[in-house]
Formats: C-alpha cells, structure tokens, sequence
C-alpha cells in the first residue's frame, strides 16, 4: 500500500524570496512545509543557511530540518528517507533550492543511492489496463504513454483518486514553479543577505561549531562559514569576508539557475523587487492550479528507513 504525499514545489536560486512567498502560500493553502535544502539539514547552522526561525519551523510544521549534527556524513538517500519519515498525507508545500533533492522526490534515486527495494515492476500492458480502467481518458493526456516512469506517475495519481489535469502532459519531469530575479537585483538582495548574517551573528554562531568539532563533509561546503572562519582566524577583515562571501554566492545562484534551466522542467516566475509578494504567490498558485501537486510515494522509503 503506497504512502503518498501531495507535494506543491517551489524553487528559485538562493536570495530569491522563496521562504516568503512559500509562507504565503501556506497560510493561504493550510499546507505544511518541507525544506529541500541540503545544508538547513543541520542543526546548529541557521544563520548562515538562512534556516526559518524556530517559531517558523513549529507553525509550519517544517520537515526537511534540523535532521543530523554538522560532523555526520548526509546523502541524497538519507535525506528521502528522513523525510519520508517525516512526511504524511497532509498536503505539503516543498520549498528550497537543492537540484538534486527535488530530482530525488520526481524521479527517484539512482540504484547506487536507493537502498529501498522498490514495488513489484508491472508490464507497460498491465499499468495501461488499470490506467483506463480507472480512467479511459487518461492514457491520452501522456506524452508518451509507452514510457513505464511516466506510466507510474499516472497510475499515481488515478489510485490516489486525483484525475490528471488536463492541461498536464508528463515529460522529462514534474514542473516545478521557479522564481526568477533579475541578475542584478539578485546580487544585490545577495550581499544585502550576507550583512544581515554578520549583523545576526554568524561568527558566533561559526565559533560555536568549531567549538563541537569543524563540520565534516556536505556540512563543511556550506557558504559562509569558511568565511566567517577566515575572519575569527584573523585571516580576513570583515569586509574582505563579505566581498568573498558575495562572489562565492553570485556563482553558486548561477549554478542553480543553469541547473533548473537544464536538468528541471522549470516554470519560470519573473518578479522584481517592487513586485508585491502576494502578487507572486499568485502566480506561483496558478502554476500549481495547472500542473496539479506532485503525488510523492513514500512508502519504499519508509520500509527500509535505517
């Protein structure tokens, strides 16, 4: 019996606003939140991952944070597994900017990754038959209705009792609703971000990790504490921190901008900074109304949960 969480997703390069227009919307929608953000999974590093606060997390019922201390080796794998832990039937609104989570939730993992013994395969003929069975209109609304991955999203769908949009075609993906910034005016909000983490207390926060042990693997290439340890090791001046904290984060956002241009099927939400926010929730709501949410099966992840 599957485990099946309709997921509402939203991305956008850091800086962008996504937190925002993501609470926003789940006050509007009564969604609860999931974090897809691969550095917000560990605890004790919060202003430099821009983390919602802790009033925030409780409101918002927030899964996806707060997961492993800095020094634990973390996966994609770990991370689909605690959150399928997590998660429930309760609608849910997916919010963050790690590429690679999101490929997790719609495509799966790679068999390297997946320790989860997936369902029983069915035939192409088979998962056809039960598609229209339960609804004869279905197989025509699928770009390729011989592609098996494509099948099982339908099939999804049908068995959890959501008819398929009809304006929905499945392709490489699931459509994820984007924010899009103009280039300048992200660096801005960039380094406008950075001096608030400096001004909120990220070298303290930095010697206080260091204190309990440098974070280890994923965790050490999180943005901004090599920077703030630069400064507490008298290596830089403050500024000099900010200046290679900007850089570093300018190149990062355009990373993941080309990622969801060309591994995603993005729907691109255009603002600017004099956009009013529930004017861009609105947008983002309209994509959502289009694509319908993304059924994510949890059930082969929380079966072999270690």
């Amino acid at each position: 019996m599957s485990a099946t969480t309709p997921l509402y997703l939203l991305s956008g390069p850091t800086a962008s606003g996504k937190t925002t227009i993501a609470h926003i919307l789940a006050d509007r929608m009564n969604l609860r939140l999931l974090s897809v953000d691969s550095m917000m999974v560990y605890q004790g590093m919060d202003i430099g991952t821009a983390k919602p606060s802790a009033e925030e997390i409780q409101k918002y019922h927030y899964a996806g944070v707060n997961l492993v201390p800095p020094g634990e080796q973390f996966s994609t794998g770990k991370w689909i597994r605690h959150i399928s832990a997590q998660l429930d039937e309760r609608p849910t609104l997916a919010v963050g900017g790690t590429g690679l989570y999101f490929r997790a939730i719609i495509d799966g993992l790679p068999p390297e990754n997946n320790t989860a013994s997936p369902a029983p395969p069915q035939s192409v003929q088979a998962m056809q038959s039960r598609i229209h069975e339960l609804d004869p209109d279905a197989l025509r609304t699928l770009a390729d209705p011989q592609n098996p991955r494509r099948l099982e999203r339908a099939l999804a769908w049908l068995e959890n009792s959501q008819p398929l949009p009809q304006t929905w075609k499945e392709r490489s993906g699931f459509p994820i609703a984007v924010l899009r910034r103009p280039t300048e005016e992200l660096n801005q909000r960039i380094l406008q971000r950075i001096v608030e983490m400096f001004e909120q207390g990220l070298l303290d926060e930095t010697r206080n990790l260091l204190a309990h042990g440098k974070p280890e693997g994923t965790a050490s290439q999180a943005i901004g504490y090599k920077e703030a340890q630069a400064v507490l090791d008298n290596k830089w001046d403050l500024n000099q921190a900010i200046e290679e904290l900007s850089t570093r984060t300018r190149r990062y956002a355009k990373r993941q901008r080309t990622w969801f241009r060309n591994q995603m099927e993005a729907r691109w939400v255009d603002v600017e900074n004099s956009a009013n926010p529930e004017l861009i929730a609105d947008k983002v709501a309209g994509i959502w109304q289009e694509t319908g949410p993304y059924l994510f099966d949890r059930s082969p992840y929380v079966r072999n949960a270690s």
